[in-house]
């Protein structure tokens, strides 16, 4: 039986590894941005593997999005399961000293990224009848705070989308959903929050959920397989929020 394909985006860091390690068993896999160790291991356990080197394609534009659809129908010939991880920093500080700048770059990051993929996807997996999808979004677009404004409302735009097209293309055969971290033990993580160098910090961060520890990135990626392997498929435009309880 043949393989199933799945897209992967910005798998150089974050849940990407993990996940591409737990999908490819399964799946032929199209992996944006890796890290050629990660190829290597994957191809040396027998896995089928199609490069797209993140300098080739711009995840904030139609066209880039487009392109790599285009990539993957071409060396495969369909899409049966896409992780789109989207936002690249966590812009923070009082809400009337961010930049226009910034804002601008927010946007792009954490609703562009979301648009254009979905759009880049969706006709796609339509006219094959199926696909699942996996967004990642943050556990702070259901949960704002103070001095993460931006961030968490352009977060909170980007996983009512995904809620608002799943449910329009769950009669095509989609499963469309989001999965919004928080608390995760991830460098990028990490650093925002002052854990990576401050051990009194980081056990005050992990106080501050129900699970009181941080993820980890192999929960995770089990987590997300679990949407996109195609055995479970009655979930559709959800928003799931990762965060040890964080968001109640």
């Amino acid at each position: 039986m043949e393989k199933r394909v799945a897209l992967l985006t910005q798998t150089g860091d974050y849940v990407g590894p993990d996940l591409a390690r737990r999908l490819a068993g399964r799946h032929r896999l199209v992996l944006h941005a890796p890290d050629a160790s990660l190829v290597d291991e994957l191809r040396a356990g027998g896995a089928e593997v199609e490069v797209v080197p993140g300098g080739e394609v711009d995840l904030r534009t139609a066209e880039g999005n487009t392109s790599l659809v285009e990539r993957t129908l071409d060396r495969f010939g369909r899409i049966d399961a896409a992780c789109l991880v989207t936002g690249i920093g966590i812009i923070t500080g009082r809400f009337v000293d961010i930049t226009p700048d910034q804002w601008e770059r927010t946007k792009a990051e954490n609703l562009d990224m979301a648009f254009y993929g979905l759009q880049a996807l969706v006709p796609a997996m339509v006219t094959q009848g199926s696909g699942d999808v996996v967004l990642f979004t943050s556990a702070t677009g259901a949960r704002p705070e103070p001095r993460v404004s931006t961030y968490s409302a352009t977060r909170a735009g980007a996983n009512a989308l995904v809620r608002a097209v799943g449910q329009e293309y769950a009669r095509d055969g989609l499963c469309i959903n989001a999965i919004g971290t928080n608390f995760m033990d991830f460098p990028g993580f990490l650093k925002a929050s002052g854990a990576d160098i401050d051990p009194e910090r980081r056990a005050k961060i992990e106080s501050q959920t129900p699970a009181r520890r941080l993820g980890t990135m192999a929960e995770l990626a089990e987590f997300t397989a679990v949407l996109l392997e195609g055995t479970t498929r009655f979930q559709t435009g959800q928003f799931f929020s990762y965060s040890g309880g964080w968001t109640g």
